[in-house]
């Protein structure tokens, strides 16, 4: 039976897509109706010609606690459900990491797992002073979530990952800034990343589009190509300037 809930919500004004995971009850884990969801909305914001920055925040007491494994454990054939959830996840971090758009998250509470996964997808992730970060998800088989093993390296460095990891630790907000991961917000988290989303419409969107772009790219192309993709970037910009 299809599931026609809504676990994640949509909404977008003056170039900002509010993009909100809504299944607090299950601390926002991923199962595969949530992440399909999550897939289409940010689809929808990259093809939207009205929208510039994509900000992903959630309801509840936790960001995401991981990917949901119920339905694989309760399945008759429970490795094509895990590899369907894990092509799905793929899918979606696939979509993020190639996004023209920049991304901003809001983490408060846990991000385990796949939702470590998400905050570590965004260009710049915000959280609350009493946010937590772990690998293996809330509930989980120990294993990471798909998806984790690709980004967390890259964002810490593989030694560091390695550590974090193998040692099951659950870091704190001040370990995750020291790391780079996050900045730490006092106050009001949706109101931050607001400003921070709204910082990054109007006049610097093509520029921010494209550093991003180029940033990304820097792990699966080499250094020449890198430097003919810069090269035809600044020309692009200097196109533009003159127009």
């Amino acid at each position: 039976m299809s599931d026609n809930r809504a676990y994640v919500t949509y909404s977008a004004s003056d170039g900002v897509a509010h993009i909100e995971l809504a299944r607090p009850e299950f601390g926002n884990t991923l199962d595969l109706t949530m992440t399909h969801q999550l897939r289409d909305a940010v689809q929808r914001a990259l093809r939207s010609h009205t929208v510039d920055v994509l900000e992903l925040t959630s309801t509840g007491g936790d960001f995401c606690v991981g990917t949901d494994t119920e339905a694989a454990r309760q399945a008759d054939d429970p490795t094509t459900q895990v590899f369907e959830q894990a092509a799905a996840l793929d899918e979606m971090f696939g979509i993020l990491n190639a996004s023209t758009k920049p991304v901003i998250a809001g983490v408060q509470g846990l991000a385990a797992g796949s939702g470590l996964g998400i905050a570590l997808a965004a260009d710049i992730c915000l959280c609350t002073p009493d946010a937590t970060f772990r690998v293996a998800p809330h509930g989980g088989l120990g294993a990471p979530d798909p998806g984790l093993a690709w980004q967390l390296p890259r964002a810490i460095g593989q030694q560091r990952a390695l550590s974090f990891a193998l040692g099951r630790r659950t870091i704190d907000a001040t370990t995750a800034e020291s790391w780079g991961v996050v900045t730490v917000v006092e106050g009001d988290l949706p109101a931050a990343v607001d400003g921070i989303a709204r910082s990054l419409t109007g006049e610097g969107l093509w520029a921010n589009g494209e550093t991003r772009r180029l940033l990304r790219a820097s792990w699966d192309t080499d250094r020449t190509s890198l430097a003919q993709s810069e090269a035809a970037t600044m020309v692009r910009a200097m196109l533009r300037a003159k127009v």
